[in-house]
């Protein structure tokens, strides 16, 4: 009998599994399809060239930079929100330096071209250079203007680039499912829809409930697969053998 009702458990358990799964998968589609339609908005909203406020920390190097690279002052300030919250010394664990949160190596790369030090001072650029915010928002600027040539225009993918680095985002052929790169990409296109005093829309918030649903519906699997093992190792006890019938 103790053998029967574990194994009832364990057949529901089964089927909540596989209940759970699907509804994991298509909450997932339908959370993607809502973040195709914003996604695809604010491509078409970021290639207007309007300058930042003047009241915009570092407004001037923004809107001359941003020109320059021919790409919108506005999600630069976005990308510096995003990034360091206009902190010119911000530094993160991983390495990155100041206004934009720039690698040492990624700086290298583009001051190739830029050359922004030149006539400053002899040899490589040093952490003063990083933290400067003329220089640093000068070479990431360039940077994004880059990677948005690189993918065609797309600025969320440009984005998810910056964060995750162009090869992740060639490998899964758009956004990464990285969620650290997810956030980070709603939450510069947020900073820019206020930056440009623009509404989100609506589809906006449904995007952002089903990827909760998503979420929570994962841990649940989780949970639901543990309490599957459990209950396994409790009937291979009880009958020691792994035929429970």
């Amino acid at each position: 009998m103790i053998v029967r009702r574990w194994l009832k458990g364990w057949y529901f358990l089964l089927i909540a599994l596989l209940v759970e799964i699907t509804a994991y998968f298509l909450s997932g589609y339908i959370a993607g399809r809502y973040h195709t339609m914003v996604w695809d908005s604010f491509n078409r909203g970021v290639k207007e060239m309007r300058e930042v406020d003047r009241k915009t920390p570092y407004a001037d190097y923004i809107n001359r930079f941003s020109r320059e690279a021919g790409i919108s002052p506005e999600i630069v300030a976005g990308v510096i929100q995003a990034e360091s919250s206009f902190q010119p010394r911000a530094l993160s664990k991983s390495g990155a330096y100041g206004l934009m949160q720039i690698m040492p190596d990624t700086w290298r790369q583009v001051n190739k071209d830029l050359k922004v030090c030149n006539g400053r001072h002899a040899g490589e650029c040093t952490v003063e250079c990083y933290y400067n915010p003329e220089l640093n928002t000068r070479i990431g600027t360039a940077y994004l203007a880059q990677l948005n040539r690189q993918f065609s225009g797309d600025m969320v993918l440009a984005l998810a680039a910056y964060n995750a680095g162009p090869g992740a985002v060639k490998q899964y052929g758009g956004v990464p499912p990285y969620s650290e790169t997810t956030t980070y990409v709603s939450r510069v296109i947020d900073y820019w829809y206020k930056i440009a005093s623009k509404v989100l829309p609506d589809y906006s918030r449904a995007a952002g409930h089903w990827d909760t649903i998503h979420n929570c519906l994962g841990w649940f699997i989780m949970l639901t697969v543990g309490l599957i093992v459990l209950i396994g190792r409790r009937l291979y006890r009880v009958s020691r053998s792994w035929r429970w019938r």
